[in-house]
């Protein structure tokens, strides 16, 4: 028993003060008991006979400078949960709270100004970019829906942004059927 003394002494000694200032940042998202049930309706009536539970009691914090990865089995709801969360669906229950304002039950229009800060990054988003639509096109729809107009243009920063992620801003006027997985990811 004293060795095991020894040992918890030896672990917190080699553990540096510093060690507890993760616990000390900002929250920046935290999610409690979050769930997201699909009614299943059934008769003519369309009464709902049972519920298929996606997100079921879900919960945890991303502080400031951390990164959350979810990772899981095909159809265990990861994408559900971020849907939730982004509120681009809404909870059947729960509370998502981000810096420190309760978004459970905002509205389209409350959202809005929030989608700088709350976005969601798939794998491979090639599913998310409009085939008809030019990457210029694609990645200057944030900067019109916000009402942003950057000094330069938005075409400027555009170019300007692809750049930063390793894209020639002569990509600007290509479709996302001109770029390997790993292009496409970087512009999604």
């Amino acid at each position: 028993m004293s060795e095991t003394k020894k040992t918890d002494t030896v672990a917190e000694a080699a553990v540096p003060k510093q060690a507890s200032a993760p616990d000390e940042r900002e929250v920046l998202l935290r999610v409690e008991g979050l769930t997201k049930h699909f009614p299943i309706k059934k008769g003519i009536l369309q009464r709902q006979v049972g519920a298929v539970k996606a997100v079921d009691g879900i919960d945890f914090e991303v502080r400031k400078g951390e990164t959350l990865g979810v990772v899981g089995e095909s159809g265990c709801g990861k994408s559900t949960m971020g849907r939730v969360i982004t509120r681009l669906q809404d909870p059947t229950g729960g509370k998502i709270t981000f810096e420190g304002q309760d978004i459970t039950r905002l509205s389209t229009g409350q959202m809005r100004p929030l989608r700088r800060d709350i976005q969601m990054i798939f794998q491979d988003p090639y599913g998310s970019l409009n085939p008809r639509h030019t990457i210029g096109s694609i990645v200057s729809a944030p900067f019109r829906l916000q009402g942003v107009e950057p000094e330069g243009g938005v075409k400027k920063e555009v170019q300007r942004l692809l750049e930063l992620v390793g894209l020639s801003p002569e990509h600007y006027n290509r479709y996302p059927h001109e770029f390997s997985g790993g292009q496409r990811q970087r512009i999604g």
